[in-house]
């Protein structure tokens, strides 16, 4: 189902790959496929979102979809320019828990000391030229293509000429979305892969990275996973965004072993049981300004206030 090479096998997580899967055969991705999948998902766990041209300037904008059928929402989508996230299949649908089970079951086999504690995942179904903005996700993830084209850029992680110090940190405790402002300067040091069927893609944990769709409809599974060690970055460096909001200590190290970091993640474990906290985490609201439409050649019209 997965194919490692033995350089992959080693650098595993620790830099780009690109290598195969077996997906793209799996009729789970077929259309009726699909279609079954969006009638039955808790409709508050997909989310259709459009974009704007210009990757330099995050326009997302949420469309409302209750009520559309499955059927209608493939069609707007392979006619219009967004993409469908239909988030935590593994929790919700037993065909998809069972196969993110059996690739991660195969990583683990072939990857010394990969040991994931947890896992999940999304099927993202989005149309021909949509984007996704440059961002960093908090949890290591995978990309496994399954229908139609794309191209994505991976810039080097932990780099804050990407991702400042403070704005991971504040990813990391929740404290802010995950989107960055992009430069085209930033692509002469990206690793670049044209993506097509079969092509599974993964990085460093917190690599920043953005995605063009080709002229062609996409499919993809979407994972993340959570080991000891990703586990250890988010506490630590969410205890440096506490010591540094709350007493104006600032340039702490990030290392995220060793008697400094565990004295760290202690100490705000405690604060945070004592209230002491300084903000809220961020909420990821959206407000939604769309609906989505198969009728319209976007596959989406504005919403009507009211």
């Amino acid at each position: 189902m997965v194919e490692l090479s033995q350089h992959a096998r080693a650098t595993f997580g620790q830099e780009p790959l690109l290598a195969r899967h077996s997906l793209q055969e799996s009729a789970l991705f077929s259309d009726e496929s699909l279609i079954e999948l969006l009638d039955r998902h808790p409709r508050e766990l997909v989310y259709a979102i459009t974009m704007g041209n210009d990757p330099a300037r995050e326009e997302n904008r949420l469309a409302l979809h209750d009520g559309v059928r499955g059927r209608d929402l493939l069609e707007a989508v392979r006619r219009g320019r967004f993409w469908l996230n239909v988030t935590r299949v593994n929790r919700v649908d037993p065909r998809f828990r069972d196969l993110i089970d059996q690739l991660y079951d195969n990583l683990a086999e072939m990857v010394a000391g990969f040991k994931p504690q947890k896992t999940q995942g999304s099927v993202v179904i989005s149309s021909p030229h949509a984007i996704v903005y440059l961002h960093a996700d908090a949890p290591p993830n995978i990309l496994w293509h399954v229908r139609g084209r794309k191209k994505i850029w991976i810039y080097p992680a932990l780099d804050e000429r990407f991702l400042p110090r403070e704005d991971l940190e504040d990813i990391l405790a929740c404290a802010r979305h995950e989107y960055l402002p992009y430069r085209a300067d930033f692509d002469a040091h990206a690793t670049c892969y044209d993506v097509g069927p079969g092509d599974m893609v993964t990085w460093p944990q917190n690599a920043p990275h953005r995605v063009t769709n080709l002229d062609s409809f996409n499919v993809a599974l979407s994972t993340e996973h959570f080991t000891a060690e990703s586990r250890a970055r988010v506490r630590v460096y969410s205890a440096n965004r506490f010591l540094r909001n709350r007493f104006g200590i600032s340039g702490l190290s990030s290392r995220e072993t060793g008697p400094g970091a565990l004295a760290k993640t202690i100490l705000h474990r405690a604060a945070r049981c004592l209230g002491l906290e300084s903000d809220p985490a961020f909420a990821k609201e959206w407000v939604p300004t769309l609906r989505v439409s198969a009728d319209s050649p976007t596959g989406v019209v504005e919403l009507v206030p009211g």
